[in-house]
């Protein structure tokens, strides 16, 4: 989980820059997705794939479950930072968070 609060800027090709306590754990690539409530989740590549195996595990039975991981996956974005630390988040997940330059 991540804690804390940061302001950081979007430039223009759509890239946001990482928080530097945060590099390090995420330099190996990171999962950007829909969130609740018009926000984007961030997870690392093992975090993921524990929350993707939790929901296709044993619950897959479960239609909410199925709605919820349809929902996360069809938005979710693979990507690995740069070597100034951004991420290029697409343009239908800026859209949906309502993120622009600030």
């Amino acid at each position: 989980m991540f804690l804390g609060e940061f302001n950081h800027t979007i430039d223009g090709k759509g890239r946001l820059t990482l928080p530097a306590k945060f590099r390090a754990e995420l330099s190996p690539g990171v999962v950007v997705t829909r969130g609740i409530e018009r926000c984007l989740f961030i997870y690392t590549k093992n975090e993921w794939e524990r929350f993707a195996s939790q929901v296709t595990g044993p619950s897959v039975a479960d239609e909410d479950v199925r709605d919820f991981g349809r929902y996360m996956f069809s938005g979710a974005n693979a990507c690995e930072p740069d070597r100034q630390g951004r991420i290029l988040l697409p343009g239908y997940l800026r859209e949906y968070a309502n993120l622009n330059s600030d």
